[in-house]
């Protein structure tokens, strides 16, 4: 029981820390890390393998 409880718990936290980015290139929208998005990091597109950064 209690397992099952921190293991929804790590995933509620987990998908909280994603956003959606669209990329500039093919203008899919894909879950990217929140703290590469705050810190302007260079993210990859999983559709066309673009690098972008994302202009929020």
């Amino acid at each position: 029981m209690a397992m099952s409880v921190i293991n929804y718990a790590m995933k509620l936290f987990s998908s909280a820390s994603t956003s959606a980015a669209a990329c500039p290139v093919c203008g899919l929208k894909s879950a990217q890390p929140l703290s590469k998005i705050r810190l302007n990091q260079t993210m990859l597109c999983p559709g066309c393998k673009a690098l972008f950064i994302s202009r929020r």
